[in-house]
């Protein structure tokens, strides 16, 4: 366009475009509806090092990052014809002012980049101010542009950036960048179809005060030594995915973030960094300081936030401290679930979520327990479900439960509704032999255990006789004398005592002389491969036969054939229970079926 046909200009009057292409300190360009650069001024050279002429003719995309100018042409064009059409009422860049990103990072998808190429092929921070040139009959013929160049600016926001995300005293991430670099990696992870999973390192530096009580200038250059030390122990790391150091919130702590990596890895190199760490200098030539590092070891599942990792981690490391120093604590993946457990199993206690269902043992010699025991016996077995309805496993539950101390409040629990349910059926307790229920270690070992149970049994009409409590032969016992007492005043009340996973325990036989057992039950390990042969049934027959000669009974768990029956049989077990004879059902179904029988039978 030429300068004599400024009457068609109605956007920009005269004085103001004289002006601005005569302004040598700000980019001014004009560029028709092909995308072509018609006019430049002088400030193009300052700005982008080009001078007018070697840009006027050319497409405004020799001005943009290469990664850039695909898209902007597909989207100056779309925007052309759509304005041209009257299909395009807003432009998001029309008439308004934008800036340089304020992250070097890149930008997201269908974002435009607000950055321009020099000459000389670095990219220049700019702002950008656009409007359109129009005709007095408001027809459209192009647009211009004044471009300034925002490097100052790009390089405060980068000092105060670096301020915000980085650690002044030894350079590294602090907390915040590495929550930043870590977002940034799962998303990039995930896009391109990773789990996402990642192991973290929570590292402190042992007794480190001790250097620092003496000199903080020593203190000072040893938290440096430390950082760079880590720093290059991480750079030659041969570990999956991108590792990056950071410094932990607390004075003299580290963290190794390790995308990618799993338990193994992150293990391995904890050890590394903990054998090696003892032979470094923290102090000076003439008063030389060498310590340990104290490491936690998190690898949560993938989903779990940073903030999760690192408490977990931090935990990690802090046990590492408190058991003596210089080692490592590895958080075990399962342990991620036992916090999200621990409120499932108090939520299930709260709004009645845990079915209470029952699987039955078999007598495998009617004629020889039907003078003792009369009637049908089974254990109950407690299903908890979470707030969705899903089951949890059991395997899960009770271990959670021993962990955060609830074993006592869910073993009562239990015990409570296994006794209101018997209670609703109260015409059918003469047909019960056995009702065996489990207790965990934690809970035999509480003093309030054996109050709990008086409690839970004064109000209900339920014969204690007819209640059997199992435990198991390898289960934590915090106090053995407590254990004990309870197990004693349990038999004083007239129920029975099981030996749960018989065989499983490194006590085995002694556990049948130092409790009073009244039967035993052999771990299912053993049954399963009973027909072996070899050193499996000479132990399954060496358990049966010291059970018998102390008169303990012998159930025998996970029996799921006939043909492990008939070598149970010939051994002399008491009793059976497996899905070859009963696969479970509720305690509630099991009871009504007891009552229908009877009535049957008249």
């Amino acid at each position: 366009m030429r300068f004599s046909d400024l009457d068609l200009v109605q956007s920009v009057p005269m004085r103001s475009w004289r002006a601005l292409t005569e302004i040598d300190t700000v980019a001014f360009l004009h560029v028709d509806l092909e995308g072509r650069i018609q006019h430049a001024n002088a400030g193009v050279a300052r700005v982008l090092g080009y001078r007018p002429e070697e840009i006027i003719g050319r497409e405004l995309e020799m001005l943009l990052p290469e990664a850039a100018r695909s898209d902007h042409a597909q989207f100056f064009s779309g925007y052309v014809r759509g304005r041209v059409a009257g299909e395009v009422r807003r432009s998001p860049i029309v008439r308004r002012t934008r800036h340089f990103p304020r992250s070097r990072a890149g930008n997201r998808s269908g974002e435009l980049r607000f950055s321009a190429m020099h000459r000389d092929g670095h990219e220049v921070p700019i702002s950008l101010t656009v409007n359109e040139v129009r005709t007095r009959a408001a027809e459209l013929t192009g647009f211009v542009g004044l471009i300034v160049d925002c490097t100052e600016q790009q390089v405060l926001q980068d000092r105060i950036h670096r301020q915000a995300l980085y650690d002044e005293a030894t350079g590294l991430l602090n907390w915040r960048g590495l929550h930043e670099v870590a977002v940034d990696i799962d998303r990039d992870r995930r896009r391109s179809g990773s789990d996402g999973a990642f192991s973290l390192l929570h590292i402190a530096v042992d007794h480190f005060s001790s250097l620092a009580f003496n000199c903080k200038a020593v203190a000072d250059h040893a938290l440096k030594v430390t950082a760079r030390w880590l720093g290059r122990r991480v750079e030659v790391a041969s570990l999956p995915g991108v590792s990056h150091l950071a410094r932990a919130p607390g004075e003299t702590q580290f963290l190794i973030y390790l995308a990618g990596c799993g338990p193994a890895g992150a293990l391995e190199l904890a050890e590394a960094l903990r054998r090696d760490f003892r032979a470094i200098n923290l102090g000076t030539e003439v008063e030389p300081f060498q310590t340990s590092l104290s490491i936690g070891v998190a690898s949560p599942r993938p989903g779990m936030t940073l903030d999760y990792a690192m408490s977990r981690a931090a935990h990690a490391c802090q046990q590492a401290q408190l058991h003596g120093h210089d080692r490592v604590v590895c958080l075990d993946p399962r342990d991620v679930e036992v916090y999200e457990l621990g409120l499932v199993i108090r939520q299930a206690m709260q709004c009645d979520r845990i079915e209470i269902h029952a699987q039955r043992l078999v007598p495998l010699h009617p004629s020889s327990d039907a003078g003792r025991d009369r009637g049908i016996s089974f254990e109950v077995l407690c299903r908890l479900a979470d707030r969705g309805g899903v089951v949890q496993e059991p395997s899960r539950v009770f271990p959670a439960a021993e962990k955060l101390g609830l074993s006592l409040q869910l073993d009562l629990h239990v015990i409570g509704l296994v006794l209101d349910t018997l209670e609703r059926h109260s015409d059918v307790h003469d047909e019960i032999a056995i009702c065996s229920i489990n207790l965990s270690g934690l809970s035999l070992s509480s003093q309030q255990l054996l109050a709990g149970i008086h409690r839970l049994m004064a109000d209900r009409s339920v014969s204690p006789g007819k209640l059997c409590f199992e435990i198991t032969e390898s289960a934590r016992l915090s106090d053995h004398e407590t254990a004990l007492r309870n197990v004693l005043g349990l038999r004083d009340l007239g129920c029975r005592i099981a030996l749960d996973d018989f065989g499983s325990g490194y006590s085995n036989f002694q556990s049948l002389t130092n409790w009073p057992i009244d039967i035993v039950k052999i771990d299912g390990s053993y049954v399963r491969r009973l027909l072996d042969g070899g050193a499996m049934t000479v132990d399954v027959e060496g358990m049966v036969a010291s059970a018998r000669a102390r008169g303990v009974r012998i159930v025998a768990e996970y029996v799921e054939n006939e043909a492990v029956t008939t070598a149970l049989r010939r051994m002399g077990v008491s009793y059976a229970q497996g899905f070859h004879f009963h696969r479970g059902e509720r305690l509630t179904q099991l009871l009504a079926d007891i009552g229908r029988l009877r009535s049957s039978q008249g």
